[in-house]
């Protein structure tokens, strides 16, 4: 007797994925045939756990082939064939027909092949397993590995995995199954390891560590280098990434600007790293040009190294470019009283508020006041460097208000008040008073 798993694919997609053994009875799937299945799937990009979800639904449909997955408790199957199975059985019950190479992995069948509904249309089982012994040698790199992570703290657990090249290593099912692995992991505890596809290693040194793997696969090996990693040292605290000017004018000529803050350690700082925006010589500060009005800049971020090999890497706010000639919104001040109107303002717009202050006796300070309407609302106010002013609420938020500043006979100018806003479609904005 000898074992053979078959799944039923139509489209990639199991249909009918039980058949019985030469007795009636069916099996579950041991450790070395549950492999074989998963590195047979792994090479057609096709993902185990939902092939036997899908094989398990469509026998349900059969009462015959319920029953015999009911005696494996649910499991996946295993078959038991002879090595000239028949298309039938004297009982009725059909029988598996398959190749005998592994590499003739979709072989074309009947409808009465499989039990349960089968289209006899294109559909072909895939049979993992042969009597050959044939070995191919792969013409490109096994796989690739890496750690867990990118960085480290001293004495932190970290895991190394190898993972195949489906696609271009030229290895089959087999060959990755049976494959052996043999890890160096130089200054790691332990340093070595064999055996499987994952190690697992601490340091006690920082720094950047390398890692090889030897892959013996498919009567052949190949030593693969792993991604880096770096362990961290003296930590490094307190980093900030302060939006010194994420509203730039472009009508200015303004760029937008960040600058790295706060960052302590007990190490020596050696220097800082920025990406998407240029440092000045300080490598404190960086900017990003904008052009036009709505050019927006993200994925800013600066990174801190220190001596003991130490990098910590902090985002930074995204910018949006505004233009004070063109503001998005106009609140109007004339004479000496604030008009009671509001208007409607939609996400991330930005008020300008403008005209003449004329009494001398009585000069409040001028504020933005909005309201908005909706489900699990936030609405959020931001002027300048001003701490940001946010309301929350359930179905709305009322009276969220920003104060600008004094009122003085004269001229009124109040640029980028802007909202933004979630849960609403809009807000209501007008201006207020306060003193």
């Amino acid at each position: 007797m000898k074992k053979k798993l078959l799944i039923s694919l139509s489209s990639f997609g199991l249909v009918a994925g039980f058949w019985a053994c030469g007795d009636g009875t069916v099996e579950p799937l041991n450790e070395e045939t549950d492999g074989y299945v998963r590195a047979m799937l792994e090479t057609q990009s096709i993902d185990f756990a939902s092939q036997v979800a899908d094989a398990k639904k469509n026998c349900a449909a059969d009462v015959i082939c319920e029953n015999e997955m009911a005696k494996a408790q649910g499991s996946a199957i295993l078959i038991e064939s002879s090595a000239a199975p028949t298309p039938e059985s004297s009982d009725g019950i059909p029988q598996p027909v398959s190749s005998s190479s592994s590499r003739d992995f979709f072989n074309n069948f009947s409808s009465r092949g499989p039990i349960g509904q089968q289209s006899s249309s294109s559909v072909a089982p895939v049979v993992v397993e042969s009597s050959s012994s044939e070995v191919k040698v792969p013409a490109g790199q096994y796989g690739t590995c890496a750690p867990s992570k990118a960085t480290a703290e001293l004495n932190e657990e970290v895991t190394w995995t190898f993972t195949f090249n489906t696609q271009g290593s030229g290895l089959q099912p087999t060959d990755i199954m049976n494959a052996s692995f043999a890890w160096a992991m130089p200054d790691g505890t332990p340093e070595s390891a064999t055996g499987q596809k994952s190690a697992k290693t601490k340091y006690a040194v920082s720094g950047p560590k390398t890692t090889t793997v030897s892959v013996t696969a498919g009567g052949a090996t190949q030593e693969v280098s792993c991604s880096p990693l770096n362990v961290n040292g003296a930590p490094i605290t307190g980093c900030k990434c302060m939006p010194t000017n994420i509203q730039p004018d472009v009508s200015q000529g303004e760029s937008a600007t960040w600058t790295a803050s706060g960052c302590t350690t007990t190490a020596n700082i050696t220097g800082y790293t920025w990406k998407g925006a240029t440092a000045d010589a300080s490598g404190l500060v960086a900017t990003a040009p904008v052009t036009a009005k709505g050019d927006v800049v993200t994925g800013v971020s600066f990174t801190v190294a220190n001596d003991d090999n130490t990098k910590v890497t902090v985002a930074c706010e995204d910018a949006k470019a505004i233009d004070i000639t063109s503001p998005d919104y106009l609140l109007e001040v004339t004479g000496g009283q604030i008009s009671q109107d509001k208007i409607e303002v939609l996400n991330e717009g930005c008020i300008t508020v403008k005209g003449t202050w004329d009494n001398q006796y009585y000069t409040p300070t001028i504020t933005v006041v909005c309201d908005a309407s909706g489900s699990n609302v936030s609405l959020k106010i931001t002027y300048g460097s001003a701490t940001p002013v946010t309301g929350t609420g359930a179905y709305g938020v009322n009276n969220i208000t920003m104060p600008l500043g004094k009122a003085q006979a004269g001229a009124i100018e109040y640029n980028n008040v802007c909202i933004t806003l979630s849960g609403a479609e809009s807000a209501k904005c007008g201006l207020g008073t306060q003193g």
